[in-house]
């Protein structure tokens, strides 16, 4: 069986479906399937498994829909604010 081969930021993206710069941010935040390569502590360069990163998403999605409703939307405080005004 051959190992799952790594894909750059830009092809997890685009199968993802967001933006490089998101992804490299959830990758910063600890997302599955994200791995920083080289030794550089200001700019890391991400490379990701896609399986991996699919199930993290599957993961996420389905706890998602365990909770409960609420009240209002949860919406960014900046949109929040624009839409109370």
């Amino acid at each position: 069986m051959t190992p799952e081969p790594f894909v750059s930021a830009q092809e997890a993206a685009k199968f993802v479906g967001i933006s490089r710069r998101f992804l490299t941010e959830l990758a910063r935040r600890g997302i599955a399937g994200a791995y920083p390569i080289g030794t550089g502590d200001l700019r890391k360069t991400w490379i990701f498994r896609l399986s991996e990163l699919a199930a993290a998403i599957d993961r996420r999605n389905s706890s998602d829909q365990r909770r409960p409703p609420q009240s209002e939307p949860a919406y960014h405080p900046i949109i929040r604010r624009s839409l109370l005004k």
